[in-house]
C-alpha cells in the first residue's frame, strides 16, 4: 500500500488533483503487487519494478514509452506516492479533446498546473500528441529545471516533477516530428519502454487472476473462476488495447453473470474466434459476428481516444459522420 496525496490548499478548485490510489496516510507500506501493471513473472515486470525503485529517489522528469492501455497513469501515481513528494498534489492531464491554447493555459498559464503544483507531480498522457509549440515549451521548461537543480540549493528546482507518456515510433518521428524526436531523445536516460501484452504472454495468467480478484471486489460479486479453455483463449488473444482492454472484457463477463466459472461463451466474438482456424461444426452467425466485431472495434477506438470521436474515426479510417451514424445505430441495437 502507498500513501495518499494530501491536497494543497493553494490549488484552485478547478485544478484539484485526483484522489490517491489508497486511503493509507503514509508511503512506508508500498506494495507494487497491489497494482495490475506489476502482475506477472516476465523480465519486463522485474525491470519496471527496478526502474521505479531507482526513479523515486530522483527529482527529474520520467518518460514512459509504450502503447495505450498499459496503465501508464497508475505507474506515474506509484512513482509519485513512493517518492518524498507523496504528500503533494498529483495532477493528470489528458490531452485528448483540448486544443493548443487550452492546453497551454492549463499547463503554463497563470495559476496553471506547472505554477500551482510547485512540489507535486504532473502526469501527461500523450507527449507526442501535443502541438509542436507546446513540445518546445516543455523542452525549454525541462532544461530550465535542470539548470535550477544544478545552480540552486532547492532540492527540486522549485517546480513539479513531470512524468510523461507517449507511443513512440522512431522512424516516423525522425521524418515527421523533429521537435518531438528531440524531446524524447532528451529524456531517453530517464525513460522506460513498456512492452505490449502480446509480447509478454507469460504474464497473462497472473494478470487475469489479479484483475479477476479486483473486479469481483469492485462489482461486489461472489467468486468467479476462468475455465482452462477460457484461460487459453484469453492468453492466445493479441490484446491491442492491452491491460485496459483485458480488464474491460473481464468486467463485462463478471458483471452479467452470477458467481460461476467464466467460459468462452461469455467473452466477445472477436476474442472467441480470433484463434479459430476453421469454422466450428455447429456453424456461426456471420452477420452477428460482423456486427459484434465492428462494435468492439469502435468501443476500443473510443477507449483509446478517451471518447474523442474525431480521433477515433481517424483510427478506424472513417469519416466522423459515418462513425456518429454507426454509434447511433449501435446504441439503438443495444437498447
Amino acid at each position: 500500500m502507498i500513501g495518499e496525496g494530501i491536497e494543497s490548499s493553494a490549488v484552485q478548485a478547478a485544478l484539484q488533483p485526483r484522489p490517491a490510489l489508497t486511503m493509507v496516510g503514509s508511503r512506508s507500506g508500498l506494495s507494487l503487487e497491489d497494482y495490475a501493471c506489476f502482475a506477472g513473472v516476465s523480465s519486463q515486470v522485474k525491470a519496471l519494478k527496478d526502474f521505479i525503485n531507482a526513479q523515486v529517489h530522483q527529482p527529474g522528469p520520467v518518460l514512459l514509452l509504450g502503447e495505450p492501455g498499459l496503465c501508464q497513469e497508475q505507474i506515474a501515481r506509484v512513482i509519485h506516492q513512493a517518492s518524498d513528494r507523496w504528500s503533494q498534489p498529483f495532477f493528470c492531464v489528458n490531452t485528448d479533446g483540448l486544443d493548443s491554447e487550452a492546453l497551454h493555459s492549463l499547463l503554463f498559464g497563470n495559476r496553471g498546473m506547472i505554477e500551482s503544483c510547485s512540489r507535486g507531480t504532473v502526469f501527461l498522457n500523450d507527449l507526442i500528441g501535443l502541438p509542436a509549440l507546446l513540445q518546445q515549451r516543455f523542452a525549454a521548461y525541462i532544461e530550465e529545471q535542470r539548470w535550477r537543480a544544478h545552480s540552486s540549493r532547492t532540492k527540486h528546482g522549485g517546480g513539479p516533477r513531470l512524468i510523461l507518456a507517449t507511443e513512440y515510433n522512431l522512424a516516423e518521428m525522425r521524418s515527421d516530428n523533429r521537435v518531438g524526436f528531440g524531446l524524447v531523445e532528451m529524456l531517453r536516460a530517464s525513460s522506460f519502454s513498456l512492452l505490449p501484452l502480446r509480447e509478454r504472454s507469460e504474464d497473462l495468467p497472473y494478470l487475469i487472476r489479479h484483475l479477476l480478484a479486483k473486479l469481483v471486489r469492485k462489482l461486489n460479486k461472489g467468486p468467479h473462476e476462468v475455465t482452462p479453455g477460457a484461460m487459453k483463449m484469453l492468453c492466445d488473444y493479441s490484446w491491442q488495447g492491452n491491460i485496459e482492454e483485458l480488464e474491460a472484457a473481464l468486467e463485462s463477463a463478471i458483471d452479467r453473470t452470477p458467481p460461476r466459472q467464466l467460459d468462452e461463451s461469455l467473452f466477445p466474438a472477436r476474442i472467441r474466434f480470433a484463434s479459430y482456424h476453421e469454422i466450428p461444426a455447429s456453424g456461426v452467425d456471420l452477420p452477428n459476428l460482423v456486427d459484434n466485431f465492428e462494435r468492439n472495434l469502435i468501443d476500443m477506438a473510443l477507449r483509446q481516444t478517451n471518447g474523442n470521436q474525431t480521433k477515433a474515426a481517424a483510427l478506424l479510417g472513417l469519416r466522423v459522420q459515418t462513425l456518429n451514424m454507426k454509434l447511433k445505430r449501435n446504441g439503438a441495437h443495444r437498447e
